[in-house]
């Protein structure tokens, strides 16, 4: 699977930077993309940096869908930039945690997954 999105980043919840995890949200394509977490590239000022790409509703407090992306290896502040997105492969399924440590070991293992998958 390999589709490509591109987006201006917005502000999200906030959710993921307490987490050691930022995100850079981006409102969500017309095109119809499952929900779930994806390995995939995203593309910033012409450089292509590996990235964990979540798709749906994966807080309460959205109510909208949503496509974040956590780029790996990458500290920049890109609020109002514009990012492209290269979707390839399904890493799992969204699903809710109720407790913290669950979510950061899961989180932490879709990124090894995701740079196995783009590494390739």
């Amino acid at each position: 699977m390999k589709l490509n999105v591109r987006g201006k980043v917005i502000h999200g919840d906030g959710f993921g930077a307490p987490l050691g995890y930022p995100t850079a949200n981006l409102r969500m394509p017309k095109k119809t993309i499952p929900s779930g977490v994806y390995a995939g590239y995203v593309k910033f000022k012409g450089i292509k940096y590996r990235g964990l790409v979540v798709i749906g509703m994966p807080s309460q407090v959205e109510k909208k869908p949503k496509l974040e992306v956590y780029i790996l290896d990458f500290s920049k502040m890109i609020y109002n930039h514009w990012l492209s997105v290269q979707i390839v492969k399904k890493i799992r399924p969204l699903k809710k945690f109720n407790r913290r440590n669950l979510l950061l070991k899961t989180i932490k293992n879709d990124c090894q997954q995701a740079r196995l998958i783009l590494d390739l």
